[in-house]
């Protein structure tokens, strides 16, 4: 018992691999091309009339992805990310990239879907997916920020860089 819930505290921090920016936005171009090739079924399955295309989009991407509450906020020394993740999204399935003005939050998990059909019992695999990318208002150290999972939130802290002080230039004056 006590070494289950060690694993179970572990867990509940668990830190996130910080991974390049390219990966990301090739997982990004990935799922464009999943929900296009949906929207595509959509558009199909109405009998191809037109004018639907934005409702097909957007159903074709709430199938794809799932959309998660998030908080950006900017404090004096780090920007924060916080954002709920759906059912005990584990560390593992995530990657996050942070880049100077830019964080992006990637993850992919499969679980089982039961489903009772009359008497018959059937399972199938199912896949949970999460993207999300922010514009940052301001400059942050990618090579210090951290990102944790907090039980059912991703923690992403990222400090800003600082900019070093402008020197003041001062006159000597000469009294006399």
């Amino acid at each position: 018992m006590g070494k289950q819930s060690a694993l179970m505290k572990r867990e509940k921090n668990a830190v996130v691999r910080l991974v390049p920016a390219d990966l990301l936005v090739h997982r990004r171009n990935e799922i464009d091309g999943m929900i296009a090739l949906r929207a595509y079924e959509l558009f199909e399955a109405h009998g191809r009339l037109h004018g639907h295309d934005v409702a097909d989009w957007l159903q074709a991407e709430d199938e794809i992805l799932h959309t998660c509450r998030h908080d950006l906020n900017e404090f004096a020394e780090a920007i924060i990310l916080r954002a709920e993740l759906p059912s005990s999204y584990p560390a593992v399935d995530l990657c996050v990239s942070v880049e100077p003005r830019r964080v992006l939050i990637s993850g992919e998990k499969t679980f089982d879907v039961g489903y009772q059909n009359g008497g018959m019992t059937r399972a199938e695999w199912r896949r949970q997916r999460i993207y999300r990318a922010h514009e940052l208002s301001v400059e942050v150290n990618p090579s210090v920020s951290t990102a944790i999972v907090r039980g059912d939130t991703l923690e992403v802290i990222m400090p800003k860089t600082i900019a070093p002080r402008k020197l003041e230039a001062r006159s000597a004056s000469s009294a006399g």
